[in-house]
This record gives C-alpha cells, sequence and structure tokens, in this order.
C-alpha cells in the first residue's frame, strides 16, 4: 500500500532530523570524509575496525554495484582505469584524497590521480618539488593518499559475537589493500577472495606500528579462510560507495585549500599583517595543513641519503621485493622507500610540465546472516 501524505511528511522530517544530527559538527563544505553520508537511503551499517593484538579480525569482503557513469574513467592505485560500467560489481571503492584541507582540515578527492585533472594541492606540491632545494615538511602534507572502502561480513567476535554485516570505511591502501593483494597473488593461480561464490575469508592480525608522533594500525598476517557462497542477491544489502562520492571542482576545492573568504572569492584583496605572514610560512589567507594521522610514505627526515645502500648489490632510492631489501633495516628502507617516492614524484612533475608546454604555445598563438566453513 503506498504511503500517505502524511507518512512521507514523517518520513521526510525523521530523516531531517538524522541527517542534522550525523552532521551537527560539519561547517561549510564539512567535507570530513570524501564520503557524503546524508545521500545514503536508509539505515547506515556499522563500521568495522580492525582490531590489534590477538583477537584476530575475520571477514568477508562484498561487492557493491557501480551506479555513477564516472567509475569506467576512474584511475586505481596502478594508473590503470576501473574500465566497470554502471551495473557492473566492485569488491572495494578505492581513492586518492587529500586530507586536512584548509581551515576546516577538510577531506576532497584528489582529481589529478583520479582523473588526470588538475588539483591546486598537487600543484603546490610540484611547486615545491621544482624548487633547487624542496622542503620535505611542506610537501608531506600536501600528498595524496590512497584509501580504501569495502562492503564487509565481520565474524569477529570481539566486535560481533553473531557476525554481521559492516562497513570498512577509509582503510589505508599500503596497510591493508596491497598487503592482502600481495597474499592474494599466487603466482600462476590468484586467490579470487571477493568473488561471492568461490571466495574466500580474509583473516588479517592487526599490528600496531608508529611513525614519528602516530599510532596507527595495519596487516601484520593474513589467511584466506574457506566459506561458504553467498547468493547473487547479496548486492542489495551492500552500500553503493560511488554514489555517496563528493566530487567538486577546481574552484571549490581550490578556495577551501586557499582559505579564501568571500571577499577574496570576489576578486578582493584582504590585507594581512607582515608579522603573521612571516610567522606562518605560507601565502596569504592559506593555513599551513595539519598532521594528524600517518602518511603512507615514509618521511625521510633524519636520514643522510650519504650513507648510501647497506647492499653493495642493491641502489639506494631503489627498493625492491628480494632477501637483500627484506634484510635491511626498517629505518633505513623506509628512507629508501621515501627516496624512491620523491624521485618518481619529480618524474611525474617533468611529464606534467612537458604536457602542458603544447596547451600554452597554442594559448599564445592569435585564434542477510552467514556462518563460515573452516578449511
Amino acid at each position: 500500500m503506498p504511503k500517505s501524505a502524511v507518512e512521507l511528511r514523517r518520513e521526510k522530517l525523521r530523516n531531517r532530523q538524522k541527517q542534522a544530527v550525523e552532521t551537527k559538527d560539519q561547517k561549510g563544505l564539512g567535507r570530513k570524509s570524501v564520503l557524503d553520508w546524508s545521500r545514503f537511503v536508509g539505515t547506515r551499517p556499522p563500521g568495522f575496525t580492525p582490531t590489534v593484538g590477538k583477537e584476530l579480525n575475520l571477514v568477508d569482503f562484498l561487492p557493491f554495484v557501480i551506479t555513477q557513469e564516472w567509475y569506467k574513467k576512474l584511475k586505481t592505485f596502478s594508473g590503470l582505469t576501473t574500465n566497470l560500467e554502471v551495473g557492473d560489481w566492485d569488491y572495494k571503492l578505492e581513492l586518492p584524497v587529500h586530507k586536512n584541507v584548509g581551515e576546516n582540515n577538510d577531506t576532497f578527492l584528489c582529481p589529478r590521480l583520479a582523473f588526470g585533472e588538475r588539483c591546486p594541492r598537487c600543484e603546490d606540491m610540484f611547486e615545491e618539488y621544482s624548487k633547487a632545494e624542496p622542503d620535505d615538511k611542506v610537501i608531506k602534507p600536501l600528498k595524496p593518499s590512497w584509501r580504501c572502502w569495502y562492503n564487509i561480513y565481520d565474524y569477529s567476535e570481539e566486535n560481533n559475537p553473531d557476525g554481521a554485516f559492516g562497513i570498512w570505511e577509509d582503510a589505508s591502501y599500503y596497510c591493508f589493500e596491497k598487503e592482502i593483494l600481495n597474499e592474494a597473488d599466487g603466482g600462476e593461480e590468484t586467490i579470487l577472495f571477493s568473488d561471492i561464490e568461490i571466495g574466500k575469508s580474509i583473516e588479517i592480525k592487526g599490528k600496531e606500528k608508529k611513525l614519528e608522533k602516530n599510532t596507527f594500525t595495519e596487516a601484520g598476517n593474513i589467511e584466506f579462510k574457506d566459506r561458504d557462497p553467498y547468493p547473487e542477491d547479496i548486492v542489495n544489502d551492500t552500500v553503493s560507495f560511488d554514489a555517496l562520492v563528493k566530487i567538486c571542482t577546481y574552484e571549490e576545492f581550490r578556495e577551501a585549500h586557499l582559505g579564501l573568504n568571500e571577499e577574496e572569492k570576489e576578486g578582493g584583496d584582504k590585507e594581512v599583517e607582515p608579522e603573521k605572514e612571516k610567522a606562518t610560512g605560507t601565502r596569504r589567507g592559506r593555513q599551513k595543513p595539519k598532521e594528524t594521522e600517518p602518511e603512507d610514505v615514509p618521511s625521510i627526515q633524519e636520514w643522510e641519503e650519504g650513507d648510501g645502500c647497506p647492499n653493495d648489490e642493491m641502489i639506494f632510492g631503489d627498493p625492491g621485493d628480494n632477501d637483500l631489501c627484506k634484510a635491511c633495516p626498517e629505518k633505513t628502507f623506509d628512507a629508501c622507500t621515501a627516496m624512491a617516492d620523491k624521485q618518481a614524484m619529480a618524474e611525474e612533475m617533468k611529464n606534467d610540465m612537458e604536457k602542458e608546454e603544447p596547451k600554452k604555445e597554442e594559448a599564445s598563438a592569435p585564434t542477510g546472516r552467514r556462518r563460515r566453513q573452516t578449511g
């Protein structure tokens, strides 16, 4: 029976209050997450946070239905596009994001890595890289990081004694997804853990790691377990994350990144005291991004490049998946990895600048509950 006008009004009012409660601490654009949950219809699934220590995390990754046209052109960590159409399935939403943007510490999708478009924050990063002596302290908070979102079924007794559907939000690509993919790479045969019929449960032992002043969780050990197949209609119970992604314009991102007020947006020029300009070390109206989370790529501070690689057969700044690198001290390996990242960024900046040259010349010319089976 269709709902009456009164019932519809009451439902809208209830949803309006729920939205008000969820967004009570947001200001302005309110991009504390790259997902806008106010667009979600229904009850938001419970969140999953991996535990650390003896308690193991046991989850199934479940697919969701793609709903957005842009998803086909979305680039992945590897640089390849997803090439998935509306109506296809994916087991993860994998996005490059910028965190702690502007005075509100908002989160934005990185348009450069996601779609190959201009990104105001990456432009500042490349500008610093182009200097004779780039400052790693300036570059580090400007770097985008890769994050993942999953629909899961959680078996972990500490979180859900009877098992439950949920969502794993904003997981580090380096700390979890990459580690899971490494374990799933069986050489000649890949473990298709996300397949609803022949997939596997994933047992993850959380490991606490410290980087500078930050403490975070990463995958310490991963094992795949046999499980029952899921029915195809399981996608009716999962969240289509792509429908919630907030994609802003270049100008919207730039205004938040530079902390522009209304007068500055309209082209006005607000006077700034010289003392404050000197004290902040940033351009007018811009707040230096805060570092509240560990970066995916370690810093090379306090590492002297002149020390070189302790292994004569290897080159510092060119790490690999081999026994020599695995035996390398953690501090040395982190510095080597960071140097490789820095070199890659510089090369990417060079390529982007070369691509821009023809454009400049042209412009100047006239013109449900489950149980698993352990195996």
